[in-house]
């Protein structure tokens, strides 16, 4: 199986900015949460999926201390790392991730 990588940038209500990159651990984790879904059908809540996978992110790698909801709250914006910002889109038009090799 192919590594799963989602390269995310975070903008916060105070101002910093984090990109950091969810991976199999993290979609994992979104899997099993009560409002998860399965990662293969993440469309139906994209900008949850991008938000919380960006915390997870965060948190596994001590960026935050936030808990979720604390997290959710001061969270302006997660988008994905390629994003275009002269258009507003990402660089393929898909959602954020994709396999290494």
């Amino acid at each position: 199986m192919a590594s799963l990588l989602v390269e995310l940038h975070a903008e916060m209500e105070d101002g910093t900015e984090h990109d950091v990159v969810a991976d199999q651990r993290d979609v994992a984790k979104w899997e099993i949460q009560d409002f998860g879904c399965p990662f293969d059908n993440i469309h139906t809540r994209p900008l949850l999926a991008y938000r919380w996978l960006a915390w997870s992110a965060m948190s596994r790698r001590g960026l935050t201390s936030l808990k979720w909801d604390e997290f959710d709250a001061q969270c302006i914006e997660v988008r994905d790392q390629d994003h275009d910002e002269e258009d507003g889109a990402s660089g393929d038009g898909t959602l954020p991730g994709h396999t290494a090799p």
